[in-house]
């Protein structure tokens, strides 16, 4: 004996936007998704820009007082003037922030962004550098956190093209792939 089976339409909104675009965590992560993508963007630009006058962008970072400071001041003052380090930084800061404003591989882009964060938090150690600074969470450590739910929540699949990347048969067949992709 067959049973009938529900078939649903879904209308032009859905097919766009998925079934549950009504919810308001959706549109909450796609509008921080959007946000932390242009300051990441934004940042790469303007560092692109700085290397375009011929300077490098991390130097100045790297070599200067807020990573003096630090008990890992020696370590962080070697890396300025590397290449690696200033395309790694540069160039990453700019493809994070393409691939959180398409919705590309966002779990991978936040990963990314949790590391670089958490270096260059690391290499600012103490984060307060006033008595009247917090000394536990500034703007990176606030950048961190906004990765993980990113990563956490699969941003990329709401208003993102990880969710039509995720139906490629490619990476139906390799389904670590729609796991990197989140």
């Amino acid at each position: 004996m067959a049973f009938p089976t529900m078939r649903t339409e879904k209308n032009w909104l859905q097919t766009i936007l998925g079934t549950d675009w009504k919810l308001g965590k959706n549109w909450a992560i796609f509008f921080g998704r959007l946000a932390l993508g242009f300051v990441f963007l934004w940042g790469g630009y303007q560092k692109i820009l700085t290397q375009m006058k011929g300077q490098m962008a991390t130097k100045g970072f790297l070599s200067g007082p807020s990573v003096a400071q630090g008990p890992f001041a020696e370590s962080f003052n070697g890396l300025a003037g590397s290449w690696t380090v200033e395309y790694l930084v540069v160039y990453g800061e700019l493809l994070i922030g393409i691939a959180l404003i398409l919705g590309v591989a966002v779990r991978f882009a936040s990963m990314s962004g949790i590391t670089m964060m958490t270096l260059f938090t690391v290499a600012m150690w103490p984060i307060a550098e006033k008595a009247s600074d917090n000394p536990i969470v500034d703007v990176r450590v606030f950048y961190t956190v906004s990765f993980l739910i990113l990563a956490y929540f699969a941003a990329g699949r709401f208003l993102g093209l990880d969710r039509f990347i995720e139906r490629a048969k490619f990476v139906q067949k390799h389904p670590k792939l729609a796991w990197f992709l989140g």
